[in-house]
């Protein structure tokens, strides 16, 4: 969908900077010719009339730049730059097992050596029926031969294109593999004599999809690609047929031009060509690796036990990681800015967007508190439609006015959805990155995790005002030593995802004295981990989830190898870490806290200084303090016994 009205897009190419130090702003303007950029401290949001103004503090005179639009081409997949040995193939066999799972009335594409103006190279598709197609191209365009059958969704299927120069035969084959489910192997095949020879390519490749007319990747497969092959050889259908029986990590008796392991090294975006050839590939937006291929057996649930089980690459239309614009205006951050949320405000005509990022205290400055900005999480609700699409209903949700960026993220599906809304095929999103424009992390909208966060901020600055901010990212990276000097640190309203090194580095924390305000809810919940050498990417694996939940064989994370799940089915609950728990969620209204006996022990005397009121937060976001997602005390989980609950929230609705 094309914006009707003036848009800015931006992100930036890093979440967090240091005095000194430089960050760079990439941005995209839609109906617009130039632009407007200043820089601003965040300390508030803007929550909603009844609430005082928002008045970010502006901390650089404004600049104007020229505007252009830049686009996002969303869509994972492999590219092979070009190689004189992929341009005129002679006798050739591309073959490969896939699991298509969505074709939507569009060609997907498996494997194409097409050049951009279609007059060269060849491709195996689906077509926008499904049905296997090969693409012979030459001076006088593509000539387009297909399977009358459709592949069936969800079913490994192998697949080959066979093309005899000599006899000038081409074949068209798909075996149906037997999936254990009631449904047989079975074989298709289409033979054509008389075929003139392709023209050749320019030694270009890519696996799941092929170039447009403009160059750019288009076509894009949805579903899995396992051990795709180019051989140096015309098969019969014998001898296809004998070779669709072989498991897809058996080596082949003919010569091959390539040879692609979608096994090896899946934290890594390449993929290794067995082929000697030297035909390695580059994996871009970031597609899911280590995943079930088609000889999973269920002997084990660990991609690293048995890697040739796990030699699939799931690809979808709709991934992305960054659209990688060019960059616009980069950023000195003066020595004197304290550390902080700071954000690139960008405007021009009525559009207006906002560009977070942190400062962080420099190497040789300490702070007696430490805020942790939940970028992790930030990553997985990265422009979430689930909620906003309740606008479309009527239906509402936590009682605040959308914006138009709010109601832009559910018709604009090019900077990606969240790691809680599925893909088009159904299946969950499992990596979420913050280098792309992410239109719900502004100080506006409605009120979840960012806002409050800023909230938050703005009351640090006035009781510690020489507080510093660290990212998760940060934290996982650095562990204990990113919490150096600190005595308190102190976590947002919403600190749902935790990698085990930020536990390992909190739990090191707390046992040398230091001391956590947990300001919020569903607190450290479930596993993410963040890419080994990519900035902004995590993985979100749902093991008991029912948005987005992993098969079972896919439960082991592609960046680290760890096993994925709630941390309290792997043996950490939240009330282990702070007492409470989360329990569960209603969206519909909030309430308020009754302060219990224990609240006037005198362990608890500090906590209550200067409130004389029983009942306590019958106010604000749904009417109450209590609410949206409740947490919970439970011995049995691990809160200690010398736990004090002072107070209790009650009078929730039956949702």
């Amino acid at each position: 969908m094309k914006p009707d009205r003036p848009v800015i897009l931006a992100y930036a190419d890093r979440d967090s900077v240091k005095p000194g130090e430089s960050i760079g702003f990439a941005v995209s303007c839609i109906k617009l010719d130039s632009f407007e950029c200043d820089f601003v401290r965040l300390l508030g949001c803007d929550a909603g009339p009844e609430m005082p103004p928002f008045e970010p503090s502006v901390m650089t005179e404004g600049k104007r730049y020229p505007g252009r639009e830049q686009p996002i081409r969303a869509g994972s997949y492999i590219e092979v730059e070009g190689s004189r040995r992929l341009t005129d193939l002679g006798p050739i066999m591309i073959c490969g097992t896939i699991f298509p799972t969505l074709v939507n009335g569009q060609s997907r594409c498996l494997l194409s050596t097409l050049t951009a103006d279609g007059r060269g190279g060849v491709a195996l598709r689906l077509d926008a029926e499904g049905c296997l197609t090969a693409i012979l191209a030459d001076a006088n365009g593509a000539r387009v031969y297909r399977l009358d059958r459709p592949l069936s969704l969800r079913r490994w299927s192998f697949v080959v294109l066979s093309y005899d120069p000599e006899r000038r035969r081409l074949l068209l084959a798909v075996h149906r593999l037997a999936s254990g489910m009631h449904d047989h192997a079975g074989a298709s095949w289409l033979t054509v004599d008389d075929v003139s020879p392709p023209a050749g390519g320019d030694g270009h490749l890519l696996i799941a999809a092929e170039r447009g007319g403009d160059g750019f990747p288009c076509h894009h497969f949805n579903g899995k690609i396992e051990r795709p092959r180019i051989l140096a050889a015309a098969l019969s259908l014998d001898q296809i047929k004998n070779l669709a029986a072989c498991k897809p990590n058996e080596p082949v008796s003919w010569p091959c031009v390539a040879d692609w392991d979608l096994a090896n090294e899946p934290a890594s975006d390449v993929v290794r060509d067995l082929s000697g050839s030297g035909h390695d590939g580059l994996c871009n937006n970031q597609p899911a690796r280590a995943v079930q291929g088609s000889n999973w057996d269920g002997s084990t649930l660990d991609w690293r036990s048995a890697p040739e089980q796990y030699a699939a690459i799931y690809f979808h239309h709709d991934d992305i990681e960054s659209p990688g614009w060019q960059e616009n205006l980069r950023l000195k951050v003066p020595h004197e800015w304290p550390s902080g949320c700071y954000a690139a405000r960008l405007k021009g005509d009525d559009a207006e967007f906002y560009v977070p990022f942190y400062v962080r205290q420099p190497a040789n400055a300490s702070s007696d508190v430490t805020f942790l900005a939940p970028t992790a999480t930030y990553a997985a609700y990265v422009n979430m439609v689930s909620q906003q699409q309740r606008i479309e209903y009527g239906l509402g949700c936590l009682g605040v006015t959308y914006t138009p960026l709010d109601l832009l993220a559910v018709g604009l599906p090019g900077p990606g959805r969240s790691l809680y809304d599925p893909h088009e095929d159904g299946s969950g999103r499992w990596i979420g990155s913050l280098r792309r424009p992410v239109l719900n992390r502004q100080p506006g909208g409605w009120l979840w995790n960012f806002q409050i966060d800023l909230c938050i901020l703005g009351w640090l600055a006035k009781a510690a005002p020489d507080h510093n901010v660290l990212t998760d990212e940060e934290l996982d990276r650095e562990g204990l030593a990113a919490l150096e000097g600190c005595r308190v640190l102190v976590t947002g309203s919403h600190p749902e995802y935790w990698s085990q090194p930020m536990l390992q580095a909190l739990d090191g924390f707390l046992a040398r004295g230091g001391r956590l305000m947990y300001l919020g809810g569903n607190g450290f919940y479930h596993t993410i981990d963040f890419h080994p050498q990519k900035h902004g990417l995590v993985e979100l694996r749902r093991r008991t989830s029912k948005m987005g939940r992993v098969d079972a064989g896919d439960a082991y994370s592609s960046f680290t190898g760890r096993l994925c799940g709630a941390w309290k089915d792997l043996g950490r609950p939240e009330q282990s870490l702070v007492g409470v728990g989360y329990r569960t969620e209603a969206f519909d209204r909030s309430s308020y806290y009754r302060r219990l006996p224990a609240g006037d022990n005198p362990r608890a005397r500090f906590i209550f200084e200067g409130i004389t009121e029983s009942i306590i937060g019958e106010f604000g976001v749904l009417g109450g303090a209590a609410g949206l997602e409740l947490d919970v005390a439970e011995q049995g989980l691990g809160t200690p016994r010398h736990a004090l609950v002072v107070a209790a929230s009650e009078g929730h609705s039956s949702s």
